[in-house]
């Protein structure tokens, strides 16, 4: 997921990598797609499609439309090919330069993308550009200052503080959910919906927390190779986030929560 000028990728490039952004997809799919106002026909673009997971989520709601997927990355994108190109046009482009004329689509779609480039706002206002009167922005991005765990593991705080500095560090923006329905708005856009998008590993409901502590566990050490290459953390700190995250498993009062946003809008008046 990516664009130009891009932040460096955290979690790294592969086929490991491509596996965790399918499961992660597949695992958070009611959370994102619950409340989702997906179109039923007509053409719909994901913007930073990554390797083609949300796209393959996507199709198997809106199995009449026309799906497009734009992503930077040469190898995301031939992932994304080979994994939905039966039903998905692929293009290897910059979101903030769509290769497609204004008023062109029904629905643009982002999940878990404008984090990672150092001009959201650029992103917004092209898929502003490239809508139809009446269609609509649909924008589910982190706030990742909501990540906790309860009661708290010091190792996996620092981890996750280190990690979201990276980010930063790259360009990027770790908060950006909690800004985008402002950028839609400066954008020109009519905003129509704000929904917080909770994800909950609760012990109430404990084969639901085993998924989503691993799906977290997967998500923290993905980024290790990056941040042990940037000097952000040591192999001593991977050890103590790995202790942290087996106590987690081992212990099921513990309990995990995370919140993103989610907007619907659609282009102002002309």
């Amino acid at each position: 997921m990516g664009f130009s000028p891009v932040t460096d990728y955290i979690h790294c490039f592969g086929t490991d990598e491509e596996q965790r952004l399918w499961e992660q997809a597949e695992i958070l799919s009611e959370e994102v797609f619950e409340h989702l106002p997906l179109i039923e026909k007509g053409r719909g673009l994901e913007l930073g499609c990554g390797v083609g997971a949300e796209l393959a989520q996507i199709q198997r709601r809106c199995t009449q439309v026309k799906l497009l997927g734009v992503e930077l990355s040469p190898t995301h994108t031939a992932a994304a090919q080979r994994r939905v190109g039966d039903f998905a046009r692929l293009i290897q482009t910059d979101a903030t330069r769509l290769p497609m004329p204004d008023r062109s689509v029904d629905q643009a779609i982002t999940i878990w993308v404008l984090e990672r480039v150092p001009d959201a706002a650029a992103v917004v206002a092209d898929a502003l550009r490239v809508l139809r009167p009446g269609g609509t922005l649909v924008c589910t991005e982190v706030v990742n200052d909501t990540f906790a765990f309860r009661p708290e593991m010091t190792a996996v705080s620092e981890w996750w503080k280190r990690f979201n500095q990276v980010q930063s560090d790259g360009g990027g923006d770790p908060f950006v959910g909690r800004r985008i329905a402002e950028i839609a708005r400066d954008a020109g856009a009519e905003v129509l919906d704000v929904r917080d998008v909770a994800v909950v590993a609760s012990p109430a409901e404990p084969q639901r927390r085993t998924v989503l502590i691993d799906y977290v566990a997967d998500l923290l050490t993905s980024g290790a190779r990056t941040m042990i290459a940037a000097g952000a953390v040591d192999r001593s700190e991977l050890g103590a986030l790995e202790e942290d995250l087996d106590w987690v498993r081992s212990d099921p009062t513990i309990e995990w929560e995370y919140h993103a946003m989610q907007i619907v809008a659609r282009p102002g008046s002309q």
